[in-house]
């Protein structure tokens, strides 16, 4: 039998794809998540909130609009600032600040987006 083996050399590098609501009211984005789902390009995303399930959706886009937030690209992902978007909602985001397992759907208007589903918790929660 014949292997095409290539070399493991990540150690240290975390795939597992987050998005964290941070107490300070930002979003932040892990870089697994940004592997999974290939968004090294993207540079700005579109908010959207379900008040009656407490679900943001978030929808990553190459180009930034009039209606889109800057993404900004760190070491380990990326981060948004969202204080303006958690106050018009009443979101605290000491209450509902943790890790969050995004789900990806297919939206009809939309397009792509991915949803969590805001609890009151600090542990990872899965959509």
């Amino acid at each position: 039998m014949l292997y095409n083996f290539v070399q493991f050399t990540s150690f240290g590098s975390k795939y597992t794809p987050i998005i964290s609501l941070g107490e300070t009211g930002g979003f932040g984005f892990s870089s697994g998540f940004y592997h999974r789902y290939n968004l090294k390009n993207n540079v700005a995303l579109e908010l959207y909130y379900d008040e009656d399930s407490m679900a943001v959706g978030f929808r990553f886009m190459d180009t930034a609009t009039e209606n889109s937030l800057k993404l900004r690209p760190r070491a380990t992902g990326g981060y948004i600032g969202a204080r303006s978007f958690l106050g018009k909602y009443g979101i605290d985001p000491k209450k509902y600040s943790g890790r969050y397992e995004p789900k990806e759907i297919q939206d009809e208007k939309l397009g792509r987006i991915f949803v969590i589903e805001l609890k009151e918790t600090g542990e990872v929660v899965h959509s």
